[in-house]
């Protein structure tokens, strides 16, 4: 049996389980199926000696966890345009907000660290950012400490 037809004889199986991770039936198809590409994408890496479920339930899993991490992670709609947008307005909040705003405008100022703790905090894994850079991932994992740290220090955290 060939490794479409058998992951095909499986779907099933594959979003009832998608179903469990999921809330509703569209992300639950929505996981499945970019578990199910993801799979035939990585297919030459699978172990034919071994069973295919619990492969098809690692792929789902990370795919899960990937998806959850960037839609929970505060989203930053960009330093610039956030400035331009802010409302005069005098609550405790905001005051906060247009603190933690013009502290990162000095962080970018002072260092180079702080874009790609940004990428990080939209949720970007640290391969994507190196592309998105051209840098190495190693240089990212550390911009990314170094930036934490630096926004730390600047807050009096």
């Amino acid at each position: 049996m060939s490794f479409e037809q058998a992951l095909l004889e499986i779907y099933p199986w594959i979003f009832r389980v998608a179903r469990r991770f999921c809330s509703s039936v569209q992300d639950a198809q929505d996981l499945a199926g970019d578990t199910v590409y993801k799979i035939l994408q990585n297919q030459d890496k699978f172990d034919c000696s071994k069973p295919m479920k619990p492969w098809c339930i690692a792929v789902m899993q990370n795919t899960y966890i990937t998806r959850y991490n960037r839609n929970s992670l505060i989203h930053f709609t960009g330093y610039d345009s956030v400035k331009e947008n802010v409302t005069l307005d005098c609550t405790y909040e905001s005051v906060l907000f247009n603190d933690l705003l013009l502290t990162i405008g000095r962080c970018a100022q002072k260092t180079c660290c702080i874009d790609s703790v940004m990428y990080y905090a939209e949720g970007y894994s640290y391969e994507e950012i190196s592309e998105i850079l051209n840098i190495p991932v190693g240089t990212v994992r550390s911009r990314i400490s170094s930036g934490r740290k630096f926004l730390l220090h600047e807050i009096g955290y």
